[in-house]
């Protein structure tokens, strides 16, 4: 059997040649991954006044990481969070490494129809900070770019509030620029207020 050759540009082996870089990426994802943790204190505190139900209060936060969503680094963090084959709740706060910060809010099953009526209410509020909704399709997908994701400011309430009572799930979302990171607590913490606002 011939082996395989290891083919790399000159690009790919100045790259492979220079370990620095890998350590620089490192140091960035702990980095954050550290900013998360201190995000994750301050909602706590955000939410320490807000009625939720038992169920979801009690399951904490949770910050995750890994190397592969569509071929890039990722670190999320959900808080609060209620996951179940049917029901779904969770604030989810990502980093996708190359694209963007995000903050979403995931419903489906009885969470869904329990927070629809307050999320109607705060359609305008929701419209006029520029989220974004995901309702069909693969419920899965992060990327807030994506065009499974459709701007409020490209829809109306009744069409919202049907949106709420029929879908199978509902992703309302926003995002900020990867070149906003020095801000991006800040950004993503304002988010996070808005969407908790919308569901108190």
């Amino acid at each position: 059997m011939q082996l395989a050759k290891i083919h790399l540009s000159s690009q790919q082996m100045k790259l492979v040649s220079n370990p620095e870089w890998i350590l620089t990426k490192n140091a960035i994802l702990q980095h954050i991954q550290s900013a998360f943790g201190d995000l994750f204190a301050e909602q706590q505190q955000c939410i320490s006044t807000v009625v939720l139900p038992e169920a979801i209060r009690k399951t904490g936060g949770k910050i995750s990481k890994g190397e592969n969503y569509l071929g890039l680094p990722w670190i999320v963090l959900d808080h609060p969070r209620f996951f179940t084959r049917t029901d779904i709740f969770a604030i989810r706060t990502m980093f996708w490494w190359g694209k963007c910060f995000s903050t979403t809010l995931h419903l489906s099953g009885q969470w869904q129809q329990h927070f629809s009526e307050k999320l109607l209410a705060a359609f305008e509020i929701l419209q006029k900070h520029d989220f974004r909704i995901a309702y069909q399709g693969h419920e899965w997908v992060h990327d807030v770019n994506d065009s499974s994701y459709l701007s409020l400011q490209q829809i109306k309430q009744e069409e919202f509030g049907r949106i709420l009572k029929q879908a199978s799930f509902v992703k309302i979302a926003a995002c900020t620029a990867i070149t906003n990171a020095n801000t991006a607590t800040r950004i993503l913490m304002n988010q996070f207020d808005i969407l908790v606002s919308a569901i108190k």
